[in-house]
């Protein structure tokens, strides 16, 4: 296939976008500088409650908080980012599972190859709709061919030339023709 499908491109646009907004959030950390001889300040919590990381370099302590890029100070991704990131995702996910299965219902029901059903829903952007309309015209005549008829038993064949005969709508050559052509036929 020579394009990638509109569904494909979507997951990987989020994905790229998630991986980016992640990785920018999680590289922020606060450091700050106290007191050279006091390691007591270096142990204070910040407003979220987190301890600090310290360190005692050149003579003074310094205290760093590991921000994992989710932080409440507005440095990190917001929860409801993520919430709503989430609930597409397995909308997403949900949609898929069902047009799968139902274009593997429809095939199954028309005498279709299932697998072929899930390629095509899968793999193209109108698949699930062509298997739609594949399963719902299979088996149908064009409009305007007249249907099949039945097939009658060689022996109905054979009465309907008789009858044929003993009416008078045919001769008795026409009938020996005939009847030699439907027994060869068998």
């Amino acid at each position: 296939m020579s394009r990638m499908s509109s569904r494909s491109a979507a997951l990987l646009l989020a994905l790229w976008l998630t991986v980016s907004i992640l990785g920018a959030a999680s590289a922020a950390s606060a450091v700050d500088a106290g007191p050279g001889d006091a390691p007591g300040w270096c142990f204070r919590t910040n407003s979220q409650g987190d301890l600090p990381t310290c360190t005692f370099v050149d003579g003074q302590w310094h205290r760093s908080y590991n921000s994992d890029g989710l932080g409440a100070d507005g440095s990190g991704i917001p929860g409801a980012f993520v919430f709503l990131f989430v609930l597409v995702l397995i909308a997403g996910v949900a949609i898929t599972v069902w047009q799968v299965t139902a274009a593997r219902r429809m095939a199954r029901a028309s005498g279709m190859n299932e697998g072929d059903a899930t390629a095509m829903t899968l793999l193209t952007d109108d698949g699930f709709e062509a298997t739609y309309l594949a399963a719902n015209l299979r088996g149908q005549t064009a409009p305007g061919t007249p249907a099949p008829a039945t097939a009658a038993s060689t022996a109905d064949r054979l009465k309907q030339l008789g009858e044929l005969r003993d009416q008078g709508l045919i001769t008795s050559e026409e009938y020996d023709g005939r009847r030699t052509a439907i027994i060869d036929s068998v």
